[in-house]
């Protein structure tokens, strides 16, 4: 009996484990979509919300807030892992939806208070960053 008692905790701890492998790289992308559709649609408070550094980010301030349209099965999610320092790389692109221009957009999320957030003060290049690390996931990529 206690033999079976051990042998089923043993498999429900491996099983619990297993499910709580962190996060996966669809659940960036749709960060990823979160903050880019905040961002289109003008919508000050969201970005706030999903800000690393809080105020780093005030373009949309006294903007009115509008829908914009976006969509996330429209836009494209090339995905970087960087295990050094704990952050995720992400590559959007996607058709503008209040114009005809094509968007790109190198986007850093770092996590702060058990949730990734945008760090909107980094620098990042895109080709250097696809040179050292090894692409994770690309998300509706054609």
């Amino acid at each position: 009996m206690k033999k079976t008692l051990v042998i089923t905790l043993l498999a429900l701890v491996a099983l619990l484990t297993g499910c709580n492998q962190g996060t996966s790289s669809e659940d960036i992308a749709k960060i990823a979509y979160k903050w880019e559709k905040a961002r289109f649609d003008k919508d000050y408070k969201k970005q706030q919300e999903m800000i690393y550094e809080k105020g780093s980010y005030e373009v949309d301030k006294k903007a009115e807030k509008k829908d914009s349209g976006l969509k996330y099965d429209n836009m494209s999610f090339e995905i970087y892992f960087d295990e050094k320092n704990d952050q995720y790389y992400v590559f959007t692109e996607f058709k503008n939806p209040q114009g005809e221009n094509n968007v790109d957009d190198e986007l850093l999320f770092r996590k702060k208070d058990n949730a990734w957030k945008l760090d909107q003060d980094k620098e990042i290049n895109r080709d250097q960053i696809k040179k050292e690390l090894e692409r994770e996931a690309c998300i509706n990529c054609k």
